[in-house]
């Protein structure tokens, strides 16, 4: 019993430490084509509450940090997995485009979210 107490306001005290703390602000701008379109569920993301997101899959050509740090660092030949609360036009897919983004989340995981989307091919 007393073990289990013990244990209990240890974890209550460390409680506290466990909280995440956010990402700061930041803004990417990259160049690519769109391979892959789809909407989900957010659900399927641990996202509440439950509605439809685009989700995008971009081969990435060119990435310019525009403010705070740049997550896409490096990512050029990669392939990069965005989303947007707002649905995309699936005439998309296949494109290039140049999109601005932001890495939402902490130091647990997160997301590249859509800010801006404009087809340049």
């Amino acid at each position: 019993m007393k073990l289990t107490f013990l244990a209990l306001v240890i974890f209550l005290a460390f409680s506290t430490l466990l909280e995440a703390v956010p990402v700061m602000p930041n803004e990417t701008a990259i160049r690519g084509r769109i391979e892959k379109y789809c909407l989900i569920s957010s659900s399927l993301l641990k996202i509440e509450p439950e509605m439809p997101l685009c989700k995008l899959v971009v081969s990435v050509e060119s990435v310019e940090g525009v403010k705070g740090p740049n997550f896409l660092k490096g990512k050029e030949g990669q392939s990069v997995t965005l989303y947007s609360k707002e649905k995309q036009p699936v005439e998309l897919f296949g494109k290039k485009a140049q999109i601005t983004l932001e890495y939402r989340g902490d130091e647990r995981g997160g997301l590249f979210w859509i800010k801006r989307i404009e087809v340049i091919e």
